[in-house]
């Protein structure tokens, strides 16, 4: 379906009349005269405004998983996400020898490889890896467009690809740790003295290590040159030593202890994104327009707004049963690196002109609620049926207006992943099944 947006009075009006087509298979109600049957409709031409607007702070703790890396998008211009990350004492020991030099410190965090790596596998980022000078509140919800300040005099800078396939393993004591892919690096000398020597608090308790090491930081410097790429990595997951993520302190030739993380809220996910190339900043500097062409992006980036300004019109006569609603977005596929997002999901406004939202009631309740990405055809279908009755049934019953518009985004976590989408509405359906009175 051809999309249409309405620009003046007359138009409207035709795509009121026109919008409905009545079935032959209606309801026939034994005992009911012609004027109580019900009566089939479908409709596929309801007029839709979209545009792209900045998304509002999503949540950058509680996540499954985490994003690091870099892109140099050629639509989407720049973008960068960075992880903060609380540590753990996998075994206190209340005698550690924390006079003595180190001889090394290792950061060993695994990756969740597949579709969750995006852009080009084989480029050479910068990453800073430094402490954080303030605690991280596990009982506190972080967005991700936080931050935390670091101690750069015990920086260490890495060079080298996001995911790396080890064929060596960690020694841990007595034991060999199985290699995994991810990332690891050597830290500076200076970080792995200041390990070493903390008071001998911090190698006790928790509370102890909180008081003297915050947590640490892992910043990519900007993409200048080339695609860039972002990585899933997993830092809460303890399946094994061999596997969680960790720092290993190596002392006395023979000597290791190991720090952990957290968990999933002391770990927070930062987001920036921008400067936007022409297409998308032109739209988010008139955002009254409609445009045939949106976009969505992952860490807090750009999501797509979607009108449906005369849904209410279906019921200006009675109310309506819907009996199936369903829109389908097509996009537009790209390269090996920046390909289309696996999945989308759909949301809508907590009130009116509010960018916060929250995901449609057919995604919590229904199973076949959609949203994953159909390479055949190349589009993304939803169910939406009872959010749209719901806004009929808010306006029969209370009067009261919550055709507030829906928001297509790329979701935070389930799958979490770097990706994005251009969408073309010119292809946009929208597809409804409803009864009513005759």
């Amino acid at each position: 379906m051809k999309i249409r947006f309405a620009t003046n009075i007359v138009s409207i009006a035709l795509l009121i009349l026109g919008s409905c087509s009545r079935e032959e298979g209606n309801i026939i109600i034994e005992g009911q005269d012609g004027n109580q049957q019900m009566s089939i409709f479908v409709t596929d031409t309801l007029t839709l405004h979209t545009k792209t607007v900045k998304e509002d702070s999503l949540p950058g703790n509680g996540l499954s998983y985490a994003l690091l890396g870099s892109l140099n998008d050629p639509i989407f211009g720049n973008s960068k996400a960075s992880i903060y990350a609380d540590l753990t004492i996998v075994e206190p020991n209340n005698q550690f020898p924390n006079t003595l030099e180190p001889d090394s410190a290792i950061l060993f965090i695994p990756s969740v490889d597949g579709l969750n790596f995006y852009g080009d596998r084989n480029y050479i980022h910068n990453i800073t890896i430094a402490p954080i000078t303030e605690n991280i509140d596990p009982a506190k919800t972080y967005y991700q467009t936080d931050s935390f300040p670091l101690d750069l005099n015990l920086a260490t800078q890495y060079t080298g690809q996001l995911i790396n396939e080890y064929k060596d393993s960690l020694p841990y004591r007595n034991i060999k740790l199985s290699p995994y892919k991810g990332l690891r690096v050597k830290l500076s000398t200076d970080f792995a003295k200041f390990l070493m020597n903390m008071d001998s608090e911090a190698y006790e308790t928790n509370a102890g290590l909180d008081a003297h090491l915050k947590g640490i930081a892992l910043i990519p410097n900007s993409t200048k040159v080339g695609n860039g790429s972002l990585a899933v990595m997993d830092l809460t997951n303890i399946i094994s030593n061999s596997y969680r993520a960790k720092i290993l302190l190596y002392y006395s030739d023979t000597q290791t202890f190991m720090f952990g993380f957290s968990g999933k809220s002391s770990v927070i996910n930062r987001g920036e994104t921008g400067p936007y190339k022409s297409e998308i900043q032109t739209q988010l500097d008139n955002p009254k327009e409609n445009y045939t062409t949106t976009y969505v992006q992952a860490l807090s980036g750009v999501k797509t707004e979607i009108q449906i300004p005369y849904l209410l019109n279906l019921a200006k006569n009675g109310n309506i049963s819907i009996q199936k609603a369903e829109i389908e977005f097509s996009a537009k596929d790209f390269d090996e690196y920046f390909f289309t997002a696996p999945r989308l999901s759909l949301f809508k406004p907590f009130t009116e002109g509010s960018q916060r939202n929250f995901l449609i009631e057919d995604a919590v309740s229904s199973s076949n609620y959609g949203g994953t990405y159909n390479r055949s055809n190349g589009t993304y279908t939803f169910t939406i049926t009872r959010h749209l009755q719901n806004i009929i049934n808010a306006q029969f019953f209370n009067k009261e207006d919550i055709n507030l518009g829906l928001y297509l985004a790329v979701p935070s976590d389930q799958p979490v992943i770097g990706a994005r989408s251009v969408i073309d509405h010119t292809k946009t359906r929208l597809l409804i099944t409803y009864v009513k009175p005759n």
